[in-house]
């Protein structure tokens, strides 16, 4: 079952309402990356929190509300009950968009997902955005906790508003569904840490490291 809104409209409204809640404003514009550029980077949007860029990929997923799901009837995801929702990661053999995220994830741990919204019809996404809730009103997965897909099969997550997992799919196995709440805290840790609050500072940091790591020839 269709959700009633399109991917391009969740995207915006989960970036925009994620800049507005935000209790520090980005550094500039979010970063949309076009068709030739998102194949090389894997992600949507990049936004440049101070001194913690977060990198999202967005997921539109479709609703199920019949038992005849295989994530149902094969009885292997314990805790989904419907109605449920179900993204689609990209093919392995389609794109390398997965890794890219993991590789991005392994720079930047901690601000990479994917973002899926659980909102279940176009009411539902409207008063999350007049509200400011679409950003609070979806799950996260890390694509690092994920790992690399196992082959060139389509696998996807099937996940439920209030459950705290969800199910990497064709074979399941329980992933943790990240929340933005989670994450702001984790963020906001970072925007107090001293090493970004004077660049000065950190930029005297770093020529100290340097030059106690240099040969005394170099020095």
């Amino acid at each position: 079952m269709k959700v009633g809104y399109s991917e391009f409209a969740y995207g915006y409204a989960f970036t925009e309402n994620l800049i507005r809640s935000s209790a520090s404003a980005p550094t500039g514009a979010p970063v949309f990356p076009n068709l030739v550029q998102e194949a090389k980077a894997g992600y949507d949007v990049r936004i440049d929190f101070p001194a913690v860029p977060l990198f999202s990929q967005y997921k539109l997923p479709e609703l199920l509300t019949r038992t005849s799901a295989f994530e149902i009837a094969g009885g292997k995801c314990p805790g989904l009950t419907l109605e449920f929702f179900r993204i689609a990661l990209t093919r392995r053999d389609v794109s390398h968009q997965h890794q890219l995220l993991i590789d991005w994830e392994g720079r930047y741990p901690g601000q990479v997902f994917y973002a899926a919204p659980c909102l279940r019809d176009g009411a539902a996404f409207n008063h999350a955005y007049n509200s400011v809730d679409v950003a609070t009103g979806s799950a996260l997965f890390s694509p690092d906790e994920i790992g690399p897909l196992p082959d060139d099969k389509v696998h996807t997550i099937a996940y439920k508003p209030g459950l705290s997992y969800g199910y990497f799919c064709s074979e399941p196995q329980r992933i943790t569904v990240h929340r933005l709440e989670n994450l702001t805290g984790r963020l906001a840790s970072r925007f107090k840490d001293k090493r970004f609050a004077d660049f000065r500072r950190t930029a005297q940091d770093v020529r100290n490291a340097v030059r106690e790591a240099a040969s005394p020839t170099l020095r």
